[in-house]
């Protein structure tokens, strides 16, 4: 299995032979260092029997058409230790495109035109290619760019103060919790709980919120130096 990268928690099984592997039925909630995200300290875990806050996050994401940010990460596990720092960007666009790419620790890009999913880690010198319906679909990461009704209902949303917590119905879904917090109608934090409840922290920032982003950059030009892994003949 292929070293994790800044991209532990959004492409973690990436470095499988499979999207997503594994999960465990109970959702858990792990908050972060205090000197990192303090307004999380008053937070707790929201019960599945909470009131629904799923249309008004959907509202909230139908007003970016498309979004861009640097970012920086700080990744824990599960008591609290810093495991890695990272930084990079972020783009979104309406509908179900994104780019993630990751320039610290490691070089390495996650991209999707909507159709098709790109892995790529620039070291290894490889692209993993993967259906992004059939595969990103399955992730809360989707939601950031999808009004796909359908999709929502697989998943619970509760809010507090400016943050809404995601957590998927499917016991199966590696994710245990997405975490996102906004500002002004900007995301300005988003955190992850994985499978083996490790935590990602992103914190955004020089955000640009709907303003033009070419087709190119939810795109990739898989070129004949590269080890290619297609996994959608599988």
């Amino acid at each position: 299995m292929k070293k994790i990268t800044a991209l532990v928690v959004l492409a973690a099984s990436f470095a499988g032979t499979a999207l997503w592997q594994g999960a465990v039925a109970q959702t858990v909630e792990v908050l972060p260092r205090p000197d990192f995200a303090p307004h999380m300290q008053a937070m707790r875990q929201q019960r599945l029997a909470a009131e629904d806050a799923s249309a008004e996050l959907m509202q909230q994401l139908a007003q970016v058409k498309s979004f861009s940010a640097q970012y920086r990460q700080r990744v824990y596990d599960i008591q609290q230790q810093l495991l890695q720092e990272g930084e990079g960007t972020l783009a979104l666009q309406q509908h179900a495109r994104f780019r993630f790419e990751s320039q610290t620790p490691e070089p390495s890009l996650l991209v999707s035109d909507g159709k098709t999913l790109w892995f790529y880690n620039e070291l290894l010198e490889q692209v993993s290619i993967y259906d992004a319906e059939s595969e990103v679909g399955q992730t809360p990461f989707a939601l950031l760019t999808s009004a796909d009704k359908t999709l929502w209902q697989q998943y619970q949303v509760t809010k507090q103060a400016q943050s809404f917590f995601i957590h998927p119905l499917n016991a199966d879904n590696p994710v245990q919790q997405l975490m996102l917090t906004f500002s002004d109608n900007k995301l300005i934090e988003m955190q992850v709980i994985d499978i083996n409840q490790q935590q990602s922290v992103y914190l955004f920032s020089e955000i640009k919120l709907n303003t033009r982003l070419t087709d190119t950059l939810f795109g990739f030009n898989v070129t004949n130096n590269l080890d290619v892994d297609d996994q959608r003949q599988r």
